[in-house]
């Protein structure tokens, strides 16, 4: 069933019903949370209770609050950036206090940096804990707090947040008009027709409170809020009254009488239909005689139709059954005051049905009214059918002595499903709803049946038939067709396919939620079931915008999933046609969770987000890239989700193509990694080869020229062919031959020779020795091993980017900061970037950071012409160091390029550092503080 929002759930009520107030314990506790998260709240003194208005009991004022003037929090983005509304009353600092930070008796910089940090985030958080009426300075908006002096909190709801106001004016001008200011809750709008027909009335109009005005403000959070301003009656409202029921019968009848009178009034003189009418919305306007005006215009609508499908919130313990049908009639106001009849004669509100259905067509339970003539009214005002209810003149009547009888409308005959008898075309939809495996096989062999019945005996023709004879040929349809039923007849309800929830919420649930849920999904959304539950009530209040009365989440999904997943169809099959690969193994299930996947990416713009995001992150992030990347169509595909526009069909159907297909591509971007890595090895091993042959045969050829040469300066012959000549064969100057020869080793030639010592690379002679010794073993490192390994450091030397960048981003912000912080000193306009601006002062003259930047600031000057304590020069180093970067992770450079871009990146880095901390960061620190106090400011 469902449950709409209760318009004032912190008003007082039967403890026995679901909308009693808050219990004491909780509401102590919340108090509690509310003291530690915002230290320094109660500063002013205790809590001023007011006379309250909406449900609230009355109590004199003891005096106005102080805290209506200081307020300090983030701007949403929601809110246009160049907007100024809402944004919080701060004053402006003086210079002094901005930049002189060592007073005495102030606390020291680090305290008030933590102070003002930890003040923002307990804001925020009492925000979520207490909501935006925890507190006068956040609920009520700057312009508001302007125009009005706002002395404390009368009630809450789930629409509004209700104030004791002032208008605005100097002081000494006597004494002003008391008012309740109305401030709604972000996503809640005013009825301005309404509105407007009563401001022109004034106070003429006894059942209506006056209005002074109405309009709209920007919150201090960003939101775009409503507010009213109307008459403000101290003496509370009907609940007041009611705290000490049962009334006697004489009392009990002034109420009854005043009520109809205000009801009647609303109905007849202002056309209008209040259909959330309770003791709370009934104001006091005088108490004997009694007389009341009714409030809350959100449940207010125009009564020029005969039926009027609403989207308002109403308080279910007295709204009438057909309200949850969306039917908005003048009857529904009546079953309210028969609920406040009862509680005025019983002390408590008549026991509720089980359902809606019971509801719908069972008689209530009076028997707790034990006078006659009283249950009588009662029963009148409690009949279940709005055409059977009573109305202003039968109330009259029966206030005047008469005893009206209750009109018995004509029922139609009666429609059996699973042995339960449906007088009503909603008692039957809402019964088929909630037996839906059941109703869908009725339905597949009753479906004449029904149509007939609604032709003959329901007479109503606004339902389409196609839903019901479109199951003669496809009968796996029945559960679209009880979609249907439970749209037209029944849209107060939360729609349900199957059984489950397909509001907006439920199926970004079904996507996000259990994979064997997404066929479900699927289901629903091609037989049209999403677009039939658009037509349910829905929270959203951009969907009714214009009377549109249709969930625009629930529509978009409609439409827009079927055309992205023909589009991420059409991807797949125009892939696996060019043999990109073997998409067989894409089964069914996988093909659900896509259409799942394309659901959540149209309900959640966050979701394409971040996959986005996660998609440009493997560019530079090698770390995050799979094995997919080596498909190259995959890559294709990933650019073309990236290029479009963040919410198109495109970049969707792209995302959930590359969702299906990312499986085949890791299997096949990894069958060629392999096959890379194979051919890479094999031309390594090839390359080793060559150079391994090349430097033998070139150490070889050296070997026998310094060989000869060696043989011939022992023999003592000169020159070629000289008389020495002759004696080079077979024989050696006795000693040592070779420089690196020990004593008593045999030179060159002679007999016995021994084997090479081993390498030793301690040896200072070692360089001077043959690489390879008799049996080939290696003596020292080769230049060919050494330049392999040079390339093996290139490929690694776009790790640089690792810092590089960074480095190149805080060079931005110090550039940022040099430029614009002026000389005289900054001097920022909020309260949050005044305390970190404070915090950072602090640091920067402090004494280790001093002394930093003092020996930083001596090394930038050794720079010539003063170039580094220009505001340019962190911005050029930062442009180098990502030209660096780039240069150094770039494929197509030489290995030798890459390494030295490596290091000049390192060193680039390490410059940058030097010219951040010899400005102490404060530039940092002002590039980053200034942008954010025009934003805030």
């Amino acid at each position: 069933m469902a449950d709409p929002q209760h318009s004032d759930p912190d008003t007082p009520h039967d403890p026995a019903a679901p909308t009693t107030r808050l219990d004491p314990v909780a509401e102590k506790k919340t108090r509690w949370v509310t003291r530690v998260l915002r230290p320094g709240g109660d500063e002013t003194g205790p809590t001023v209770r007011v006379g309250r208005q909406d449900g609230a009991s009355p109590a004199a004022p003891t005096g106005p609050t102080a805290r209506t003037a200081r307020a300090s929090a983030p701007r949403q983005s929601a809110r246009p950036s160049g907007s100024r509304q809402g944004r919080p009353s701060a004053r402006r600092p003086d210079r002094a206090a901005a930049t002189a930070v060592h007073q005495a008796g102030r606390p020291t910089w680090w305290r008030r940096a933590v102070a003002a940090v930890s003040s923002w985030f307990a804001r925020i958080v009492a925000r979520v804990v207490v909501g935006p009426a925890g507190d006068l300075d956040y609920a009520v908006p700057a312009d508001l707090r302007r125009r009005y002096t706002v002395l404390g909190r009368i009630g809450a709801g789930g629409e509004a947040v209700v104030y004791l106001a002032e208008p605005a004016a100097p002081a000494g001008d006597g004494p002003r008009t008391r008012l309740a200011l109305k401030v709604y809750r972000p996503g809640h709008d005013i009825n301005r027709e309404l509105l407007e027909r009563l401001r022109a009335r004034g106070t003429a109009d006894p059942h209506a409170p006056s209005i002074h005005g109405y309009g709209h403000a920007g919150s201090t959070w960003g939101d775009e809020v409503a507010w009213e301003a109307q008459e403000y009656f101290p003496e509370g409202s009907l609940r007041t009254l009611l705290e000490g029921a049962p009334l006697e019968d004489a009392r009990t009848r002034e109420l009854v009488g005043a009520v109809a009178d205000c009801l009647r009034h609303w109905q007849e003189e202002l056309q209008h239909n209040h259909t959330d009418v309770k003791p709370e919305n009934l104001l006091i306007r005088s108490a004997d005689p009694p007389v009341f005006a009714l409030t809350d215009f959100g449940g207010a609508v125009r009564a020029t139709m005969s039926r009027v499908y609403g989207t308002l919130a109403v308080t279910e313990e007295y709204a009438a059954p057909e309200v949850v049908e969306g039917r908005r009639e003048a009857p529904a106001a009546w079953w309210s005051l028969g609920v406040m009849a009862h509680e005025m004669v019983a002390g408590r509100r008549p026991p509720r049905r089980e359902n809606w259905l019971t509801a719908r067509t069972d008689e209530i339970d009076v028997s707790a009214v034990a006078d006659e003539r009283w249950r009588l009214l009662v029963r009148g005002l409690l009949a279940p059918v709005p055409a059977e209810r009573w109305g202003a003149e039968e109330v009259r009547r029966w206030l005047d002595g008469e005893t009206p009888q209750v009109a018995r409308a004509g029922r139609n005959a009666p429609i059996v499903f699973a042995d339960t008898t449906h007088a009503d075309p909603p008692s039957l939809a809402f019964d088929l709803l909630d037996r839906s495996d059941k109703g869908a096989m009725w339905l597949r062999t009753h479906w004449s049946a029904l149509r007939t019945w609604l032709d003959r005996e329901v007479n109503d023709y606004t339902f389409d038939r196609e839903h019901l004879t479109a199951l003669q040929d496809r009968p796996e349809l029945a559960h679209a067709a009880i979609s249907a039923l439970a749209a037209h007849y029944i849209p107060g309800m939360t729609p349900r396919y199957r059984g489950l929830d397909v509001s907006a919420d439920g199926v970004l649930a079904l996507a996000t939620g259990e994979r064997a849920r997404h066929a479900l999904l699927r289901e629903a959304v091609e037989t049209g079931a999403v677009g039939l539950a658009a037509r349910h009530w829905c929270g959203h209040p951009g969907c009714h915008a214009e009377g549109a009365h249709r969930c625009v989440l629930l529509e978009r999904v409609q439409h827009e999933v079927p055309r992205v997943m023909r589009e991420a169809g059409a991807s797949v099959r125009r892939l696996e046609e060019q043999g990109a690969g073997d998409f067989s193994g894409v089964d069914r299930h996988g093909w659900d969770g896509a259409w799942a996947h394309a659901a959540e990416l149209v309900l959640d713009p966050e979701a394409a987000a971040r996959e986005r995001r996660w998609l440009r992150s493997q560019a530079w992030n090698p770390a995050q890239r799979g094995p997919a990347w080596h498909a190259g169509w995959w890559g294709e595909l990933r650019r073309s989700a990236l290029a479009g526009a963040a919410g198109d069909i495109a970049t969707n159907a792209a995302l959930v193509a590359l969702d299906l297909v990312t499986p085949v591509a890791t299997a096949v971007g990894a069958e060629a990694r392999r096959r890379e890595q194979a051919e890479g090895r094999m031309r390594r091993k090839e390359r080793w080869q060559s150079a391994r042959r090349k430097s033998g045969a070139a150490l070889a050829s050296a070997r026998g020229h310094l060989t000869g040469l060696t043989h011939g300066r022992d023999t003592g012959q000169g020159q070629a062919g000289g008389p020495g000549q002759a004696g080079r064969q077979g024989q050696a100057r006795p000693g040592r031959a070779w420089p690196w020869q020990r004593p008593g080793e045999q030179g060159p030639g002679q007999a016995g020779r021994q084997p090479y010592p081993p390498y030793d690379p301690n040896d200072p002679l070692a360089r001077y020795r043959p690489a390879q010794g008799p049996q080939g073993q290696d003596r020292r490192p080769d230049k060919t091993a050494k330049g392999l390994r040079q390339i093996e450091r290139a490929m690694t030397a776009g790790r640089c980017r690792r810092f590089a960048y960074p480095a190149a981003l805080l060079g931005l912000l110090d550039a940022a900061g040099r430029a614009v912080l002026p000389p005289e000193g900054f001097f920022p306009s909020s309260d949050l970037v005044l305390g970190l601006y404070e915090g950072l002062l602090g640091f920067r003259h402090s004494a280790p950071v001093t002394a930093v930047a003092d020996g930083a600031s001596a090394l930038a000057g050794l720079v010539p012409g003063g170039a580094a304590v220009q505001w340019w020069s962190p911005l050029v180093l930062a442009v180098v160091l990502v030209l660096l970067g780039r240069t150094a992770a770039s494929k197509k450079r030489k290995a030798r390029t890459q390494l030295g871009a490596y290091r000049l990146a390192v060193a680039g880095s390490v410059a940058m550092l030097v010219l951040l901390a010899a400005g102490g960061l404060l530039t940092l620190g002002a590039g980053i503080l200034i942008p954010l106090d025009g934003l805030l400011g």
